[in-house]
């Protein structure tokens, strides 16, 4: 992953109804997203990356 596609996914993301925050990680190659599960969901998120080429979408959930 590179510069340029840390700002694309970043883009893609964020231009999501309901998210409220993208974190990309180069080195680590992971996207961390905060959004209102009330808007869109992971689903959603995951799709919008498939669509735009990237592969290998893992997801990770942390609950609080």
């Amino acid at each position: 992953m590179c510069r340029y596609c840390k700002d694309m996914v970043t883009t893609l993301i964020t231009s999501i109804n309901g998210v409220s925050r993208v974190n990309v990680n180069v080195p680590k190659r992971t996207v961390n997203v905060t959004y209102d599960s009330r808007i869109t969901d992971a689903h959603v998120i995951r799709m919008t990356l498939q669509e735009a080429g990237y592969k290998n979408i893992i997801e990770s959930f942390n609950a609080f």
